[in-house]
């Protein structure tokens, strides 16, 4: 008898295999949700707003072509992109690690939009759709914030935060009545993912530095302010990246899983997962150095 989507936890399981064949999984779905209804979302969103939170290039068009052109560019993105996952204890580092790295910004950065990149933030892959075991912040609702995707613009590169669209039918459950039938239909056709309107357009900058007097540093953001959740972007990134900084367990995939990607419209794509052990004082060092 297959599970009720309500009761799969992604990564539930120990096992890397398990929660690897989850991003493979997870791509597929939320590719899915924005061929099927992300140019009704994002117009729902806009109308609603008055304003979408898209790449510069997107804001530019007239506002009744902005939803079809941003569910178009968020589909490619997601389409071409390298699979990642965070294990619990790789997630927590990030996040640690994120709140040390939003004092190294640059003296113009925007801090609700932009974020100084350093040569230790760069992206494992031009494109990428990530998952943190156990969230990284919550969204405006209060929902946890799971993951992120990221891709290529025209001034650099976009990144977007989606939360964990399990939590939302759970609070319908909860609140307005829904039966487990309902939420499970509405995980089965919307995927795990709930778009957030969080996202931001990372353009690279070099010059990011400490502020010159330690002690004029202003406390850092919040856990789920932009800066702070973009900065915990980066230090997962580092972690992917670093060598000897967490345990990296890459595969390729199958015949049967790349089947699957090519007929949902897919590249298919390699997914690693970050687990423990995880040597943090190799990124603290690598980026004290980066910053002189």
């Amino acid at each position: 008898m297959t599970n009720s989507a309500l009761d799969v936890e992604p990564f539930g399981s120990t096992d890397p295999t398990a929660r690897i064949d989850h991003l493979y999984r997870l791509r597929r779905a939320t590719h899915h949700f924005i061929v099927r209804y992300g140019e009704a979302h994002w117009a729902e969103e806009q109308r609603f707003s008055g304003r979408l939170t898209a790449p510069p290039t997107i804001t530019a068009l007239p506002a009744r072509r902005r939803p079809k052109a941003l569910a178009a560019d968020e589909a490619r993105r997601v389409a071409d992109a390298h699979l990642y996952g965070l294990d619990e204890v790789a997630a927590t580092t990030a996040v640690t690690l994120g709140a040390r790295m939003v004092e190294f910004t640059s003296s113009d950065a925007d801090p609700d939009v932009d974020r100084a990149w350093s040569p230790v933030a760069r992206p494992p892959a031009e494109s990428g759709l990530l998952w943190w075991a156990g969230g990284i912040g919550y969204d405006n609702l209060g929902v946890p914030l799971v993951a992120a995707h990221w891709g290529p613009m025209a001034e650099g590169t976009w990144l977007a935060f989606w939360a964990d669209n399990r939590a939302v039918v759970q609070n319908e459950m909860a609140q307005h009545g829904w039966t487990r039938s309902q939420a499970h239909l509405v995980l089965q056709e919307f995927g795990p993912l709930a778009t957030t309107g969080i996202a931001a357009g990372l353009s690279p900058r070099l010059d990011a530095k400490p502020p010159p007097d330690p002690g004029a540093r202003q406390p850092p953001p919040p856990t789920d302010s932009p800066l702070a959740l973009t900065a915990t972007v980066a230090a997962s990134w580092a972690l992917l990246t670093t060598p000897g900084a967490a345990r990296l367990i890459t595969r390729e995939p199958d015949p049967d899983e790349a089947v699957r990607d090519r007929r949902a419209g897919l590249t298919p794509r390699p997914a690693t997962l970050a687990a423990a052990p995880i040597d943090p004082q190799i990124l603290q060092r690598l980026y004290t150095q980066e910053q002189r």
